[in-house]
């Protein structure tokens, strides 16, 4: 009988901006995010750059407030191990930035995927000028591909 795919337990992801708040915002993606957050053997990266982010999109859409309130509660996520950046990473990101076509801030998570070795979990489309070097899992409201 042939075996049925499941996420591999103590599995590693690397998460974007659009990822984290896909997930914090009900939005598509959001419930794969979330279904993965629930098993405390799945780690996750989040470059200090996107958590920064995350900060400022939240400050300036919805207040002070509500910044530092989802800054307290991602802080609550034992699972979620946010990096400092290096100048390995951070010259990596430089190389990826001047492929053109993507932010400075997704540069760092896609060098984040690079040096751990793990997908990058995202539904955003800039991504698409690294996908030849990195891993991308693709966020469309379904679960994880086979393999995973």
């Amino acid at each position: 009988m042939p075996e049925k795919s499941k996420k591999k337990t103590g599995s590693a992801y690397i998460l974007d901006a659009h990822a984290v708040l896909a997930f914090l915002e009900a939005e598509e993606g959001g419930e794969l995010i979330k279904s993965l957050l629930s098993d405390h053997g799945t780690r996750f990266y989040l470059s200090v750059v996107n958590l920064g982010e995350i900060y400022y999109i939240i400050l300036r859409e919805r207040g002070r407030d509500a910044a530092e309130k989802v800054e307290a509660e991602l802080n609550l996520l034992k699972n979620i191990r946010v990096v400092d950046v290096t100048w390995k990473r951070a010259k990596t990101a430089g190389e990826f930035k001047a492929r053109g076509g993507i932010s400075y801030a997704d540069c760092f998570a896609a060098a984040l995927a690079l040096e751990k070795k793990a997908p990058l979990l995202t539904g955003d489309r800039e991504f698409e000028r690294v996908s030849d070097t990195i891993q991308i899992v693709w966020l469309k409201g379904e679960s994880l591909p086979p393999n995973f």
